[in-house]
């Protein structure tokens, strides 16, 4: 006992010292990781900040070389200044900047892109600030604004505006640091302090617009590899640092790394470890445990053999053919009902091939039956085979052939003959009565399949006839609606044709006769390209597209219209780009009905709302909404078939929503229409998003 306890306490004494070490290790090479991370996280950091700026160092640029800029300049009206202010305005909210604006050679400024909120911006000068000394030296301007008091520290870009050369002013870009920093995209917590290490930016828990240095207790940790790294903690948390100083922008980048990743490898080391040193002990006593079992097998064998006289007992009793067989398939033992069911004697068969009471051509069988003795043998269950009687009848039966379990265990003792022990039960079930039931229900279901054909060749026929209706019924609302679409331009066309006769002296309204012909025929040209683009589908492959672009290029086109029916446009558009498959021209037909269909929509309302929503959860979806007179509940299970339509006859051919149910059904997508918050209607466009994006 005491020999056994000694032995015990070295082992535990060994396993400590061996996860202490792996423990030590473990840390380390943790650690040495985690300052590499650190440097490439650090790195890319940078890398994105400046890619952020760079997306903005053209726009001074831009503007100190816009013509109304320098005639503002040139000529400082009330008037100029306007039309610059709304240039910048719409520059900026293109270029996604803060702010724009241009400085006389005062320092004073004449244009601002917020000139509609911050009028007290005109007041001011900017003649002391860096960025436009820089301009007014002839340089590419820049500072960094750190204004405690707002809390919105921000970059400033600049360019200067010449007149020949002279000097006449400066163009100036405005960046909140807010706007850079989005584009972060970093796993770490990153940190920017200015040039006096005051913190303005940090996705860790410190106090912005305070010191960096007195918010978290710095050390220093050298590493194995000779690498000398700093930590700093703050209440309970600690991270590994990593921090570089960019003298152009007079920027401390610090990014931290949690170090929790160190104890959770330090912990699992040490349990793996432990544990496994636990585990060779247990396979020292697994050993030992299996010398006692051995000792155990002379007991084994005589319960196996009491268990085989007993399954022959049972075997004997039972109400289905059964077999012993042993691994060549000889017979060695049958019960009462296999022998009634082959006709035969037990001394007829005993010893001889099993395979001599079934049918000579059953292969498969018999290649199983000769193969008993492989160690690949799996049980066969409900093969279905014919039997020969011994006055030579044959009937159908079914087999099922196992191996016999308890002898199964029995060929496991080493002492004994693995080729002698191994036995197979064989049950054999006549199966004739069923045989025959099946038969009957065979006839049954032969004659109900061709009840079935005959009642849906009858039914396709009939569905044959409902489809030709109404592809006549869609012709015939297509011959009216094209008739009346081509007669007024055709009856206008043959007027002014008899009109130009009238006036070939006169070429001037020749002209303008001849001008109004054109825009007829153009007209019959847009009504026969809706039919072509209804019937006709290009193939093209699907490409990712980005829907903010489609949105934007399909409002371009109705800018004009919209400012001209005062219709208030609502926009709501994620910044992250969002992709679908499919392709442009496409895309955009079905905006761009949208859009066209509401705006008729709202032609008689007293306020016009449009909304564009889009959004990406679950798929991506488009909201179309307006505030005209909504679309009623009899329509509306028709709205997108060809040639319905609620306009007038000879405002459209109703083609629109057919074409934009056509085309979402060609990229996997739907339209749904509800009802509007304005009072109008609602179309929702449902595509199916793109899981990879450009970054």
């Amino acid at each position: 006992m005491i020999q056994r306890l000694l032995i015990a306490l070295v082992f535990l004494l060994c396993t400590l010292v061996f996860t202490w070490q792996v423990v030590s290790l473990t840390r380390d090479w943790t650690l040495q990781k985690l300052h590499q991370q650190g440097s490439d996280e650090l790195l890319q950091v940078i890398t994105q900040l400046r890619n952020a700026l760079d997306e903005y160092r053209y726009l001074p640029f831009l503007i100190s070389q816009d013509t109304d800029v320098k005639g503002l300049l040139d000529q400082p009206t009330p008037e100029i200044g306007k039309e610059v202010s709304l240039y910048l305005e719409q520059t900026n909210l293109v270029a996604g900047s803060s702010s724009l604006f241009v400085l006389n050679d005062q320092g004073k400024a004449l244009a601002y892109s917020h000139w509609r909120d911050e009028k007290d911006f005109f007041l001011g000068s900017h003649q002391q600030q860096l960025y436009y000394q820089q301009a007014q030296n002839g340089h590419r301007g820049r500072q960094f604004s750190l204004n405690v008091a707002t809390e919105r520290p921000a970059y400033f870009l600049s360019s200067p505006i010449y007149d020949g050369t002279r000097f006449t002013g400066a163009a100036v870009v405005r960046i909140e640091v807010q706007q850079l920093v989005n584009k972060l995209r970093s796993t770490g917590n990153v940190l920017l302090s200015n040039s006096a290490g005051v913190l303005f930016f940090t996705t860790g828990p410190f106090r912005l617009f305070n010191a960096v240095e007195p918010q978290a207790r710095v050390s220093f940790l050298d590493l194995s590899d000779g690498v000398r790294t700093s930590t700093w903690e703050k209440d309970e948390h600690r991270w590994l640092a990593r921090s570089v100083t960019l003298d152009d922008l007079e920027w401390r980048v610090t990014v931290l790394s949690d170090t929790e990743i160190v104890k959770r490898n330090v912990r699992n080391a040490s349990l793996f470890s432990f544990g496994g040193c636990i585990a060779f002990g247990l396979l020292g006593l697994l050993f030992r445990e299996r010398h006692l079992k051995i000792r155990s097998q002379n007991e084994t064998r005589q319960a196996l053999a009491r268990n085989e006289a007993q399954q022959k007992s049972i075997i004997n009793h039972a109400q289905v053919g059964l077999f012993l067989v042993d691994s060549k398939g000889l017979i060695s033992f049958a019960n009462e009902m296999a022998l009634q069911q082959f006709s035969v004697s037990m001394g007829l068969i005993i010893s001889r091939p099993l395979t001599e009471l079934l049918a000579a051509d059953d292969t498969p069988l018999d290649r199983l039956l000769s193969r008993l003795e492989w160690e690949g043998f799996s049980p066969l269950i409900g093969y279905e085979s014919v039997g020969l009687r011994g006055d030579s009848t044959e009937f159908p039966v079914m087999i099922s052939v196992r191996k016999m379990q308890a002898l199964e265990h029995a060929s496991n003792d080493i002492s004994s003959s693995r080729a002698t022990a191994k036995q197979f039960i064989v049950t054999i079930i006549d199966i004739s009565r069923r045989k025959g039931l099946e038969l009957q229900l065979k006839r049954a279901n032969e004659s109900l399949e061709h009840k079935v054909e005959e009642r849906t060749q009858a039914l396709r026929e009939a569905q044959n006839e409902l489809v030709q209706a109404g592809k006549m019924a869609a012709l015939g609302r297509m011959s009216t609606a094209v008739a009346h679409e081509l007669n007024q331009p055709l009856t206008a066309i043959r007027n002014y044709l008899a009109i130009c006769k009238q006036l070939l002296g006169q070429p001037q309204l020749l002209s303008e006769s001849l001008r109004e012909v054109d825009d007829l025929t153009q007209h019959m040209a847009e009504i026969t390209s809706q039919l072509k683009t209804y019937a006709y589908k290009k193939p093209e492959e699907k490409q990712p597209v980005s829907m903010q672009m489609v949105i934007e290029h399909s409002l371009h086109l109705f800018l004009k219209r919209i400012d001209e029916e005062n219709v208030i446009l609502s926009t709501i558009v994620p910044e992250e780009l969002i992709y679908v498959l499919g392709d442009n021209a496409r895309l955009e037909q079905v905006i761009v009905n949208l859009i066209k269909n509401a705006l008729d929509a709202m032609s008689d309302a007293s306020v016009r709302k449009l909304s564009i929503e889009l959004a990406d959860q679950d798929g991506v979806t488009i909201t179309v909404s307006d505030s005209g007179k909504g679309i009623d509940e009899g329509v509306r299970h028709s709205l997108f078939d060809p040639f319905v339509t609620s306009k007038k006859m000879g405002d459209g051919l109703g083609l629109g929503l057919a074409i934009v149910k056509s085309i979402l059904r060609d990229l996997d997508g739907d339209v749904q229409v509800t009802d509007s918050c304005f009072g109008g209607a609602c179309f929702t466009v449902i595509l199916p998003s793109v899981t990879e994006r450009h970054k």
